[in-house]
């Protein structure tokens, strides 16, 4: 196995989780198209959004259990395939049902069995540079959003939103199913690092881990963590739109935000390896509140330069995310990773249906985004607060240095 065999690993799972999120990035596409014919309404609509990501508090531990025991490669082809199949489905519906079922349920499960063992086999290849690999891992998720926007706007002008989903999903499944068959293992004996000093003697299991308040502590700092993201990521449209400021442009300010997030996905994951998971952690939390202050502080189009500062706050956010699984990782190592990965990507799906409802009520009781910029804000803080129990203490750098010599280079 050659010395670059690990780097490929990470280029697989970069280009397939970006596949899996760009369901995600993109549904907005969908959603206003599906509006446009489908007389459900917003709320009923968006719950098929939010059951994508409440999906995950069953899926995602599955697939993690299911990457244990088979391996990265049959996990993440059948997550292609379940995905694809799940975009084909939502493409026929008729009623909500069929929509939650398909686009909802569904694809929550194809999400997860790409998303889940993807992540875990690239922490498994890495230890000392293990940030800085997640770094690269979770900035194809932001990439997503850039790379399929145009491409997804263009079928749905083309052949409309039921067509577009087979296609799309189509271009999903024969992707990821080509892509995993380029997976490796780690070397043996490296998939299950030794125990070092503050580390367990016996390898961690599930349930041990379920005992330890650093796993709840992990799920907590996702869980929060989503919350705040997706308050802000669905409703800050709604809010610039409502200040004045043209639709159009604000789209295109957005999109310039997801490259400053994939900035700062790379740099958060690098730091993260210097400077500590904790500390890289809170640093991105303060740049990423400071923004949301910003945006909660324009009044109207004179106030575009609070709105470019919130959006260059995307960076802080991007440090934040190589920290959600690398966190995990650096104290659940060991031949259970992927199950235990899985529980506390649970937590992202309970943020992740919490985040988008929680904004727009908080808006329709009081009027304004306010409270909800303020809730996303609390939460983030609450993340930064559970990462750092969660990554103390850390595993000391010699041990780390010890095992990490003896992969590939």
């Amino acid at each position: 196995m050659g010395p670059s065999a690990r780097w490929v690993v990470v280029g697989v799972s970069t280009a397939v989780n970006a596949l899996a999120w760009s369901v995600r990035s993109t549904f907005a596409l969908f959603y206003v198209a599906m509006l446009g014919e489908l007389a459900w309404g917003r709320g009923p609509t968006a719950l098929g959004y939010s059951l994508s990501w409440l999906g995950f508090v069953v899926f995602a531990p599955a697939a993690g259990w299911l990457s244990d025991r088979w391996g990265t490669r049959p996990v993440v082809t059948l997550g292609g395939l379940l995905l694809g199949a799940a975009l084909a489905a939502t493409s026929r519906v008729t009623s909500l049902p069929q929509y939650y079922l398909s686009f909802g349920l569904l694809g929550a499960a194809g999400i997860a069995c790409i998303f889940v063992p993807a992540t875990t086999i690239v922490t498994r290849w890495f230890v000392r540079s293990r940030g800085t690999a997640m770094g690269i891992l979770s900035a194809g998720n932001a990439g997503s959003a850039i790379a399929f926007y145009p491409i997804n706007a263009w079928l749905i002008a083309m052949l409309g939103w039921r067509e577009a989903l087979v296609v799309f999903g189509a271009i999903v499944a024969t992707a990821v199913v080509g892509l995993a068959l380029c997976y490796r293992d780690p070397p043996a004996g490296e998939a299950t690092p030794r125990a070092g000093p503050g580390s367990p003697a016996a390898p961690w299991t599930l349930r041990r881990a379920l005992a330890s308040s650093r796993l709840w502590a992990a799920v907590l700092m996702m869980m929060l963590g989503t919350t705040g993201f997706q308050i802000m990521a669905t409703h800050q449209v709604a809010h610039a739109v409502d200040r004045g400021f043209a639709q159009a442009s604000v789209v295109w300010l957005f999109a310039l935000g997801a490259g400053c997030m994939m900035a700062g996905n790379l740099l958060g994951g690098w730091l993260s390896d210097q400077l500590g998971r904790g500390s890289a952690f809170a640093l991105g939390s303060i740049v990423a509140v400071l923004g949301i202050g910003a945006f909660a502080a324009t009044r109207g189009p004179d106030d575009w330069w609070l709105l470019v500062l919130y959006t260059a706050s995307a960076f802080g956010l991007g440090m934040r995310i190589a920290q959600l699984s690398a966190i995990p990782a650096d104290v659940f190592a060991g031949p259970r990773l992927g199950t235990i990965l899985g529980v506390v990507q649970a937590g992202g799906g309970v943020g992740g249906a919490i985040g988008p409802y929680l904004g727009g009520w908080l808006f329709d009781v009081t009027g304004n985004y306010m409270a909800a910029f303020a809730a996303a804000a609390l939460a983030l803080v609450g993340s930064a607060v559970a990462a750092w129990f969660a990554a103390r203490p850390a595993a000391p750098a010699p041990a780390r240095r010890s095992r990490d010599a003896m992969l590939p280079s």
